[in-house]
């Protein structure tokens, strides 16, 4: 994989944020709907169906932000599509913030897979991630495989005789298990499903050798004793599990796959509207109790200004079209 040294500013500035913006502070005491935002219910769009880590941290902005806001916020689930069915809702929406959606990394790999209606970057105007959520490569507790190392040795002893699972083709999971594949120039054969459960109901019963499992997914696995953990995606580290040592300190330099949930709005929203949406994500986010369940599963807080959102989105477009067409990686 390349170095993105703009990708890499990008996310080292939003760890920074992420050390002060989201310090505990008290929530703002609205006593009226804020004048920025249009007079109705808000809705907060999520491309996953009701259940689930991201449904779940959508759900609690939800109800952090609703009293915040002095008005309702919902969650209307609209899964299917790689996260397009979603993000077409948001752009046929007004473009007033009444409308907005908790987008995953597939704003920017779909497009490289298949047509899409949107440009990520001309149609939607950026808010803020609201999460980071690391993906870690793991096999059966009982593996011979007790280190990265040891996989990669008995990958290439036995060329095609592997495979891993993802919850889909086109899923982080996905392209993570691609990514690796190609830098440890392993044979291994990908085995979609539709979902991560059938993926990891097959990995337990080891008819998989390995996965990419995001730490929502993987903790209670891990502290079952079902799982081991041999190495995480992101070039940082993930907070939840410091001593997995990364992949790229485990002899693949530059290699930084992390996962995102961001809020998006429709472009045109006017700016002091997308500032009020960015300060209640933010506040909520900073809450004990977001900070609480963050912790709890595992998830990295997000928080970067819109700016910054605008430039990781930007460079991961850059990146993903390039790695997604070089490893002809497509959904179908």
């Amino acid at each position: 994989m390349q170095h993105y040294p703009a990708r890499r500013r990008v996310l080292t500035a939003a760890a920074a944020i992420a050390t002060t913006a989201l310090a505990p502070w008290p929530a703002r005491a609205a006593t009226a709907p804020s004048p920025a935002l249009p007079n109705k219910t808000l809705r907060l769009i999520v491309p996953f169906a009701p259940g689930g880590p991201v449904d779940s941290l959508g759900r609690l902005l939800g109800k952090i932000m609703s009293p915040m806001l002095k008005q309702p916020v919902v969650v209307d689930n609209r899964p299917g599509g790689g996260g397009v069915v979603a993000l077409n809702a948001v752009s046929s929406a007004p473009a007033d913030g009444s409308t907005m959606v908790l987008s995953s990394i597939t704003l920017v790999t779909t497009p490289a897979m298949m047509p899409v209606a949107y440009n990520a970057e001309k149609d939607f105007e950026p808010i803020t991630v609201a999460a980071f959520i690391p993906h870690i490569l793991v096999v059966r507790a009982d593996s011979p495989a007790r280190t990265l190392a040891d996989l990669v040795t008995a990958a290439k002893a036995r060329p095609d005789s592997m495979s891993y699972g993802s919850s889909g083709n086109g899923t982080s999971a996905h392209l993570a298990g691609a990514l690796f594949a190609d830098r440890a120039g392993l044979q291994v054969t990908h085995v979609p499903y539709r979902g991560a459960a059938p993926a990891l109901t097959d990995l337990l019963a080891g008819r998989l050798q390995f996965m990419f499992l995001d730490t929502p997914t993987l903790l209670p696995y891990l502290r079952a004793g079902k799982l081991r953990a041999l190495a995480a995606a992101p070039a940082a580290g993930a907070k939840a599990l410091p001593d997995v040592p990364t992949i790229a300190a485990s002899g693949y330099p530059g290699f930084d796959i992390h996962a995102w949930y961001g809020a998006l709005v429709k472009a045109g929203t006017p700016e002091p509207t997308r500032q009020a949406l960015y300060d209640a994500v933010r506040d909520a986010l900073g809450s004990d109790e977001a900070r609480q369940y963050l912790a709890s599963v595992g998830i990295d807080p997000g928080g970067m200004p819109p700016g910054q959102f605008a430039s990781l989105i930007h460079d991961d477009l850059a990146q993903w079209k390039d790695t997604i067409g070089r490893l002809h990686i497509s959904i179908g």
